[in-house]
């Protein structure tokens, strides 16, 4: 018969059959094995120490805190009041059913932190190892000694279309230190100046950096500047249209020096070039053959050619040059063809033309010159070939140009071979030159 009250002490072993009467204190020391049979009720006092094995059904009564140790099996369903304290370990899979409560604390960063700061992107012309902005500056440093600075900073001017065109638009990516930048922007500014565009041939692409239309636009260029040299130095030239990324040297219409790889000849033959001469072109200190007959050049001529040491000819004839001839093209010592005829050129012949000793061709005809033909002329004894006719001229010819006719009679090489001015007494202007003895006609 069972006892109506529980034993007030616990028993050794586990009783085969539960007490039906709860009790209400549960046993100090926890039994080791769990009953055999579980009981119908729940203890109505939590123990302090969880059971080893996990009971059937949860607690009829919630627990008011967490259990201080996790448990080595999870709960068949969640708590319904939140822990206040996250896992230490997560779980691989979300619970099911989900928490109706999110965790308190949020993670304090994401996995993989931003980067500091964004990419810095690359400079248009990584090869010269410098931002875009350096490069700007420093080539502004290296072109301001070649043009006014007003000019530069002016984007309408052909200097400032250069200068901005070698910075941002140019493929050929001319670095500050390179010691052709120079040279690559006078040749620009010579193309603009000229009103390049507007050329019969070589004329840049409208798009300076598709290469369909440079390769279209090199394709019709054929002006190949390979004139005739007395000193037979060694050039290269090419047919490329000008602007192109290719090395100036060979845009059409252009030769350098094999020796300095500078620019040597600038040589157009009616090709509608106009507008006018750029002063930079005095930059161009190896030139030796400037040649631009048959176009539609206006303007003077610069003063500044007059600082070239071996500038050996000068053709500008065919054009609409207006002014005077300047007096310091007369210092350029080794000037041998002075070519000038069929422009608008006005003013007189300045004596200072009889102090380049070597020049050996000079063609003035068809301009408004006007004076005497000076005696200082008679210096010129390799001088073979002298028009001047059509012009305002007066006076007669100096005796010390006649003699040049007759200076060497065994050598014909030397022999003034041609000598022409106004000479017919029907003329309005007219210069005191009998033929043959001095003049060889009269125009």
């Amino acid at each position: 018969n069972l006892s109506s009250n529980p034993s007030s002490q616990s028993s050794t072993f586990p009783s085969a059959i539960p007490f039906e009467i709860t009790s209400a204190v549960p046993t100090p020391t926890p039994s080791e094995k769990p009953s055999q049979t579980s009981s119908s009720n729940p203890s109505i006092i939590p123990s302090v120490i969880p059971s080893i094995a996990q009971s059937s059904k949860p607690s009829s009564n919630l627990s008011s805190n967490p259990s201080l140790q996790s448990s080595t099996f999870p709960s068949a369903m969640p708590s319904a009041i939140a822990s206040a304290i996250p896992t230490l370990t997560p779980t691989h899979q979300p619970t099911t059913p989900t928490s109706p409560f999110p965790t308190k604390t949020p993670t304090n960063s994401p996995f993989n932190p931003p980067t500091a700061s964004p990419t810095t992107p690359l400079p248009r012309c990584p090869e010269c190892f410098l931002t875009d902005e350096e490069r700007r500056a420093q080539a502004f440093q290296t072109i301001v000694t070649l043009s006014d600075p007003a000019a530069i900073n002016n984007p309408s001017t052909p200097q400032g279309k250069c200068f901005d065109w070698i910075v941002d638009q140019d493929l050929y990516c001319s670095c500050p230190q390179d010691p052709k930048l120079g040279q690559r922007y006078i040749m620009c500014v010579f193309y603009q100046s000229t009103n390049g565009g507007n050329w019969n041939q070589c004329n840049a692409p409208n798009d300076l950096t598709n290469a369909t239309e440079i390769e279209a636009a090199n394709s019709a260029c054929n002006i190949v500047a390979d004139g005739r040299d007395v000193f037979n130095r060694n050039t290269f030239q090419g047919t490329d249209a000008w602007l192109t990324p290719s090395y100036e040297c060979f845009w059409g219409g252009l030769a350098c020096l094999d020796s300095t790889l500078s620019v040597d000849r600038i040589e157009f033959e009616n090709d509608g070039l106009s507008g006018t001469l750029p002063s930079e072109l005095h930059r161009l200190t190896d030139l030796r053959y400037l040649i631009l007959e048959e176009n539609q050049i206006s303007g003077t001529i610069p003063s500044e050619l007059g600082t070239f040491r071996f500038l050996h000819i000068i053709d500008l004839n065919f054009n609409m040059m207006t002014g005077s001839v300047p007096a310091e093209i007369y210092n350029i010592d080794f000037l041998l063809q002075l070519d000038l005829n069929d422009n608008l050129l006005t003013g007189t012949i300045a004596t200072e033309i009889g102090d380049v000793r070597y020049l050996q061709f000079v063609q003035i005809e068809n301009n408004k010159f006007t004076g005497t033909v000076p005696t200082e002329m008679g210096n010129l004894v390799f001088m073979s070939v002298f028009d001047a006719f059509s012009n305002e001229l007066t006076g007669s010819m100096p005796q010390e140009v006649c003699n040049l006719r007759n200076q060497f009679p065994d050598d014909p090489v030397n022999l003034l071979e041609k000598l022409t001015v106004d000479c017919n007494t029907t003329a309005i202007f007219q210069v005191n030159c009998p033929v043959p003895d001095c003049c060889t006609s009269c125009g």
